[in-house]
């Protein structure tokens, strides 16, 4: 399935919660409506038992809790941050090498260009000493590496959700076949200059919409920066605690704090908030920015410039910034539908904790995104 120019997608998996029956149904791209049921053939039951790679909710929740188990072995904040990111940012790697116009199309094959400078850091999350590669090789090997990757990162989705609600597993394909050589797929992958990399790589490869892209980069809550791999250094969130929570605060950092360029002039230019010099900062990169704010036509801005600190001062840092508040996008701009996005998940006008509109749109974003351009996976068996 590829979903460049579709207005919606078909699925076949089962669904305990909308008919105890195997009915198919639709997510549809509709404000109003969640899903719908679908008229589609089904998949041969006798096909998927006989399959040595078939993953059952057995071997799911199995991975699961492995997953969970490395997790509570790590004893501090920063490296179980890094690690739980670590697994998403995998995945996402994987993924967003996805090309619909041009041979090979790649996407979810679990292979990433290691020699790469983009993919800088997850060597510390996949390699033959390190726990989720031991993990795979000891129990999971006989799945590909690919559909391995993706159970990981919903593990720590839901893990990391609020209340654990949000269980991935409905949406959860298998049959992902694995690369083990894609020079050159980094080349496809988005730097962090602004939302022409978004644009580029979500929208026009991918084939998502801005809503997807908003979503999918929700996932910023987790995990951190590292100055040693991406050159950019903190938080999207306040501290490495919550750094291990997947809800909407990242949505809430972008739109609430009043953001300035940090280390303006570089190739590592990103955004911070607070003390610029904290041992612990917080951070934005420019395609996070770029999301609310038309930063291609004015910069350098600071995103509000309304907000004081308890001694009275601006906290845009420098009197020049607080006089140059960044401009949002007025409705028609192509970039629009980000910045409408961005408040939707914030979940409400005022302070809440209502996930729910961030959590539906991240499971439609991150099922297009861990199954784009794969026509012959197959959903989740009791058995195999």
């Amino acid at each position: 399935m590829n979903y460049k120019n579709l207005t919606f997608f078909t699925n076949y998996f089962p669904t305990d919660d909308f008919i105890s029956g195997a009915r198919a149904w639709c997510f549809v791209e509709n404000p109003n409506i969640l899903w719908d049921y679908c008229d589609v053939p089904t998949c041969s039951s006798t096909e998927q038992l006989s399959d040595p790679a078939c993953v059952n909710t057995e071997t799911y929740y199995s991975i699961d809790a492995d997953i969970a188990s490395i997790k509570n072995s790590i004893d501090d904040d920063v490296t179980r941050s890094h690690f739980l990111g670590g697994i998403v940012r995998l995945v996402a790697h994987d993924f967003m090498d996805y090309d619909f116009d041009e041979a090979p199309h790649l996407g979810q094959d679990g292979c990433l260009d290691w020699t790469s400078p983009s993919n800088t850091g997850l060597e510390t999350i996949w390699c033959d000493d390190c726990a989720l590669t031991k993990l795979y090789n000891a129990k999971y090997s006989r799945i590909s590496r690919a559909d391995f990757w993706v159970i990981a990162a919903n593990s720590v989705i839901r893990q990391t959700s609020i209340n654990q609600e949000l269980d991935l597993k409905k949406t959860y394909y298998w049959g992902r076949q694995d690369l083990d050589s894609c020079p050159g797929s980094a080349l496809r992958l988005p730097t962090t200059q602004g939302c022409q990399d978004v644009e580029g790589v979500f929208l026009e490869r991918m084939g998502l919409t801005w809503q997807d892209a908003v979503a999918l980069l929700g996932a910023h809550t987790l995990g951190r920066g590292n100055k040693n791999f991406s050159g950019h250094h903190g938080t999207w969130v306040p501290n490495d605690k919550e750094a291990q929570i997947f809800d909407k605060k990242y949505y809430e950092e972008l739109f609430r704090r009043a953001w300035f360029p940090r280390d303006e002039g570089t190739l590592h230019q990103d955004w911070t908030t607070g003390n610029p010099n904290s041992a612990s900062p917080k951070m934005m990169l420019n395609t996070d920015v770029c999301l609310l704010y038309d930063i291609d036509s004015k910069f350098p801005c600071c995103s509000r410039t309304n907000l004081f600190d308890n001694q009275g001062n601006n906290r845009c840092n420098t009197e020049e910034l607080s006089n140059n508040e960044c401009s949002p996008y007025d409705s028609s701009n192509e970039r629009f539908p980000a910045s409408q996005a961005v408040r939707k998940f914030l979940g409400g006008a005022g302070p809440n904790n209502n996930n729910e509109p961030f959590y539906d749109a991240f499971t439609i974003a991150w099922f297009k995104a861990t199954t784009n351009g794969l026509d012959n996976l197959k959903p989740i068996r009791d058995k195999c």
